[in-house]
């Protein structure tokens, strides 16, 4: 498997997962700036936690407006594994990638 970790301004612990992923697992992981438009090489996608773009307003709601997210929600729809952590979960759900927006 191929993993993507979200960076996204504020991020934090996505070095955590980059390093959990590479030495507890063993499978090849890249850092994905927000920016990014293109997942589709990635089979698994981890949303660490952090404070997003500072998170002013409430977590993930102006992350979920990053153009990576459009590719979440293709990748969520190919049935691909996502996982949010801490406030990559509210990212997820400002997404409307899950229950509770």
């Amino acid at each position: 498997m191929k993993f993507a970790v979200l960076v996204f301004p504020g991020s934090n612990c996505d070095i955590d997962c980059y390093k959990a992923v590479e030495d507890a697992i063993g499978q090849e992981v890249d850092y994905v700036w927000h920016t990014a438009t293109d997942l589709s090489a990635y089979d698994c996608i981890l949303v660490p936690g952090g404070f997003s773009y500072g998170d002013y307003l409430r977590c993930g709601a102006i992350s979920r407006f990053a153009p990576v997210m459009n590719e979440v929600a293709k990748a969520a729809e190919q049935g691909k594994y996502i996982l949010g952590i801490c406030n990559g979960f509210q990212i997820l759900t400002e997404a409307g990638l899950l229950p509770g927006h």
